[in-house]
């Protein structure tokens, strides 16, 4: 064998750190969910635990080379060279630095998964097989990228592409079983014996990268932990609004169920009709706690004492668990009919104005936003979506509802042009929605909701014109 006790030391070490990184943001996915890669401290985490998983890398394909393991460097080479095509682009998405390549990324990843497959086998059947600890990691790698493969076909027969918290499930179960693997290089380290040293000065090298690696993965990380701390517990703001509002539970006929929130009017009086406002959360509120839904800029905005006494109104907050919308995002169940039975049951309890309904929500709540008013026409009087995307087919549908919709011209979770194709729909169907774009602001919109004035006032003046039609006439 032709390794160095250094060379060992330094490769055994990379990939434990490999193995202590892929472990911990395994262990947030479990505690967060996927809103984990949302986390502005993620792409800094990833990248830096992608560094660290490439070294140990290099240090396995240069024991190939120095072994003589023909195949298996050929065929790690390509795995190696797949997988960091597949990173940039998925660091690109996270950024996010263009979204230009978000359509190409399932290739990318199954030309990764193939690649990753071709080297374990070849771990398994080429003269590398020999080595037990190899053989073993190849048989892992084999069943992970089969799996994974497996999945990847099931998720775009099934669900085209997207992901549902069953899938979501075996993803993670996959990761932890991948993590596993460089623990069997690291056996394969440590069976190898001593050859000729290396110099001081690669040696020296090599001791500052694992410092740098330990002191860059340790504040990534408190980064990223403190993050995910912040994305399990509800928001305050959420909270104190928790305190004064009922939680509710909603069950219909078929025995559906959907939590929700109400905020009532101040001394309500049963005499008046109130207007009605549906919030609808967005990715931020997923959940069964039956709070963070109530973080929404509306209902922040609406629960100001100034602003209930200015603007009395019945707050709808209803929650939906992830794998589910509000509507208008394809392969997501839609929540859309059990809330507006709940409106109609809520109608029946309290005084609402039928013509002052109104609804909102931002990024996701701004897809229910569009897809309400759209799929539902006189319902509302007035919508303001929030950094969602229309369907411009039911633009006729949403000509007769005042709208004041907003996006941010650099946002990269939802691209602009899913507010401006509906909004000139729409425009083109003789409607006249107001539309607001903040220049080089992203999927953050707050800032300039709290610096734009007059949402309010223009939100509650609206009413619902009912026509009158010559059968409605007669009754």
């Amino acid at each position: 064998m032709f390794t160095t006790r250094n060379f060992r030391h330094h490769a055994i070490f990379f990939m434990g750190l490999s193995v202590v990184a892929g472990l911990f943001q395994n262990l947030l996915y479990v505690y967060v969910g996927p809103d984990l890669i949302t986390r502005p401290a993620f792409p800094a985490y990833f990248m830096t635990a992608t560094l660290i998983s490439c070294t140990a890398t290099v240090f396995l394909l240069r024991s190939y080379y120095l072994l003589h393991y023909r195949i298996a460097l050929l065929t790690g080479l390509v795995a190696f060279g797949t997988a960091l095509l597949r990173t940039m682009v998925l660091y690109c998405l996270l950024v996010p630095l263009s979204r230009a390549p978000e359509q190409y990324y399932p290739v990318f990843l199954v030309l990764e998964l193939v690649a990753a497959l071709a080297a374990a086998i070849s771990l398994i059947w080429s003269r590398a097989g020999k080595n037990g600890w190899l053989k073993a990691a190849g048989i892992l790698g084999v069943l992970i990228a089969v799996c994974a493969l497996a999945l990847l076909f099931w998720s775009f027969q099934m669900h085209k592409g997207s992901s549902t918290p069953s899938l979501e499930r075996f993803q993670l179960f996959l990761s932890f079983f991948a993590g596993l693997q460089p623990l069997l290089f690291t056996g394969f380290f440590s069976q190898q014996s001593d050859g000729q040293e290396g110099t001081s000065g690669q040696s020296t090298l090599l001791e500052a990268a694992r410092v740098i690696s330990v002191a860059a993965i340790f504040f990534t990380g408190v980064g990223l932990f403190g993050e995910a701390i912040k994305a399990i517990h509800p928001p305050k703001e959420a909270v104190r609004l928790a305190g004064v509002s009922a939680a509710r539970i909603f069950i219909n006929p078929r025995g559906d169920t959907l939590s929700y929130r109400l905020l009532k009017p101040i001394d309500y009086d049963s005499t008046q009709r109130y207007p009605l406002l549906v919030s609808l959360h967005g990715g931020a509120g997923y959940g069964t706690d039956n709070i963070r839904q109530l973080a929404s800029w509306e209902i922040q905005q609406l629960s100001e004492p100034e602003n209930q006494k200015k603007y009395p109104a019945f707050i709808l907050a209803p929650q939906c668990s992830r794998g589910t919308s509000w509507g208008g995002i394809p392969n997501l169940v839609a929540r859309d009919t059990i809330v507006f039975e709940l409106m109609s049951a809520l109608e029946k309890e309290y005084s609402i104005d039928p013509d002052r309904r109104y609804v909102a929500g931002g990024s996701l709540g701004g897809y229910g936003t569009w897809y309400f008013i759209g799929t539902r026409p006189g319902v509302f009087a007035a919508a303001i979506p929030l950094c969602g995307a229309g369907d411009p087919t039911l633009a006729q549908n949403m000509k007769e509802v005042a709208i004041w919709a907003f996006h941010g011209e650099n946002d990269q979770n939802v691209p602009v042009e899913g507010s401006r194709r509906v909004i000139k729909a729409i425009r083109q169907a003789g409607g006249h929605p107001r539309y607001t774009e903040f220049p080089e602001r992203g999927h953050y919109l707050t800032p300039g909701l709290d610096a734009t004035p007059g949402i309010l006032d223009w939100l509650f003046s609206q009413k619902r014109q009912v026509k009158v039609t010559p059968e409605s006439g007669r009754n």
